[in-house]
């Protein structure tokens, strides 16, 4: 009898052994500071054949939302709440308000300790940020496996290594922080293929953000590639999102900013500057798609890519921050650009391009500034193709839960959780539905800059001005067209959802919190506006 009731039992936790084993492993795979056309899959140039081919394979939706800015987009992403509620608001300084405390609080749960919660092996290598004043460490957050052990600082979240260069001063590739980025998260990858347990990995490239650092062998492979500028660039990448299906044949671009330099009138000095610079940022995008290869390798190796989700996706879009501007030149022109004593940045020009074919850039909520390439892989099982989506990042914590059939918890450690406010993607991602469907809209507010959108409208305003914008998302995808003072009623009703979300969120007024602002953080607003040394109009 006995021995019939043990072998019972070891058939039984065999079967149990298999059905946890059988649960999908999920990568999350995040950028920082990459633009909506700066991958192949979505009109690129840059040679990025792993990520096109994730693409091809799997789902690439044209509208996927993030909140503009790092620190704010992780918060979202890793817990599913809107950053205020999570306790990052504002970026990961502590502005005194518990909105704005600069790192994660214990009521908003991460995906890391719901999946531990329901079985999951969870690991992390590179950019967390949102554990300001250091509290809310990755590893007190439900990560088993943690890399780096020690952010630069709480400020820039951005890890650093060991600065290793040939004789030029460029890096080394065994010390170049994508590869070494990567590299971690493949040691994760061999210590986990043996436990009979899923796995959650959040990979957090810190690629292509600034300061602009390449491998020499990588840049080489786009010289004279952009002495043309942006313009041309961003109209060659325009046309291939129109064959590739990512924008309608009615579409139009949006309208450029004055401020934009006129290609034709600079020097050659000032071209041969500017044509580098994007060099470098293409060989930094190059890089990234390489390791991201290396990873599928591995997970094929291992025999863990067959049941592995992968999530791809940017924190904000590409940036208009002039370091020379921001840092006054103190830290800048110590080096080529693209070698460690560089301080370079892409910069408005550049990222005008990256951004198309939307308005504006990183920090704004204007579609270039909020809207990401976002890629969902899972072999034989995700709904191939383009998909309009409309989700956002507070989505895919219920898509997650909902595709491994976790259990969110009331409860946690003392704590009672926030209930979640996205919607599941499933039905996106594996059915037949083309947008994420939900009624009471989605909402973002940074440092001042404002949005609403719910169904086909979408409301805007950026600091310091209170002037609301409208733009009808449906026919008019870039913005060009204001129609706020043909839709009172629209603006009227998007504005008070708008507010009444803030208050739900603990949104401030961002004038009680301007005097707070660190300086640091000022300074880089500012450095967006940029000086015009060629002008478009006299």
């Amino acid at each position: 009898m006995k021995k019939i009731i043990l072998t019972l039992y070891l058939v039984v936790a065999t079967l149990l052994g298999y059905a946890q084993q059988r649960k999908p492993n999920i990568i999350l795979i995040l950028a920082d500071d990459l633009g909506y056309s700066d991958i192949g899959a979505y009109g690129s140039e840059i040679s990025t054949p792993n990520l096109d081919r994730l693409a091809n394979e799997g789902l690439k939706l044209t509208q996927f939302y993030n909140n503009s800015i790092c620190a704010p987009t992780r918060a979202s992403l890793i817990t599913g709440q809107y950053q205020h509620k999570a306790g990052v608001g504002y970026f990961s300084n502590d502005l005194g308000l518990p909105a704005y405390q600069g790192y994660i609080n214990s009521e908003s749960l991460t995906i890391a300790e719901v999946l531990r919660l329901n079985g999951y092996i969870t690991a992390t290598s590179g950019k967390w940020h949102v554990s300001g004043k250091g509290k809310s460490l990755p590893w007190e957050r439900g990560f088993d496996l943690v890399f780096p052990r020690v952010e630069k600082n709480a400020d820039s979240g951005a890890p650093t290594f060991q600065e290793q260069t040939y004789s030029e001063g460029y890096p080394l590739e065994d010390s170049f922080s994508t590869e070494v980025i990567n590299r971690q998260a493949e040691a994760f990858l061999d210590q986990i293929k043996t436990q009979d347990k899923p796995f959650f990995l959040y990979l957090a490239h810190t690629a292509p953000h600034w300061p602009l650092v390449a491998l020499p062998q990588d840049i080489a492979k786009y010289k004279g590639r952009y002495d043309n500028g942006w313009e041309v660039i961003r109209q060659q990448r325009f046309e291939r999102q129109k064959q590739l299906g990512m924008v309608s044949q009615a579409t139009q671009p949006s309208l450029v900013d004055e401020d934009i330099y006129d290609w034709s009138r600079l020097s050659f000095d000032q071209k041969k500057l500017w044509s580098k610079k994007m060099e470098v940022f293409a060989a930094m995008v190059d890089r990234l798609d390489q390791t991201i290869g290396k990873l599928l390798d591995k997970l094929k190796d291992n025999g863990q890519l067959d049941n592995t989700l992968i999530v791809f996706l940017s924190d904000n879009g590409a940036p208009a921050e002039d370091l020379v501007r921001w840092y006054h030149g103190a830290r800048i022109n110590k080096g080529p650009v693209g070698t460690l004593g560089s301080y370079e940045s892409q910069g408005k020009n550049w990222s005008y391009a990256s951004n198309t074919p939307f308005k504006a850039f990183k920090d704004y909520t204007y579609e270039g500034g909020i809207n990401t390439p976002f890629i969902a892989w899972f072999p034989g099982k995700i709904a191939k193709g383009v998909k309009q989506g409309t989700g956002h990042v507070i989505d895919l914590a219920p898509t997650f839960y909902d595709l491994v059939g976790a259990v969110y918890p009331k409860e946690y450690e003392g704590h009672k959780a926030n209930a979640l406010p996205g919607k599941s993607l499933l039905q996106v991602l594996f059915q037949d539905q083309d947008t994420v469907r939900r009624q009471e809209g989605l909402f973002w507010e940074r440092a001042g800059n404002r949005a609403a959108r719910i169904g086909k409208w979408k409301l805007v305003s950026s600091w310091p001005s209170y002037k609301w914008e409208l733009y009808d998302l449906a026919q008019d995808p870039t913005e060009r067209n204001d129609v706020a003072g043909q839709h009172h009623d629209v603006v009227s009703r998007l504005s008070t959802a708008y507010f009444q979300w803030a208050k739900e969120n603990g949104v401030v007024d961002f004038a009680e919190l301007e005097a707070k602002e660190p300086k640091s953080m000022k300074d880089f607003r500012e450095s967006k506006v940029q000086e015009i040394p060629v002008p478009r109009n006299f």
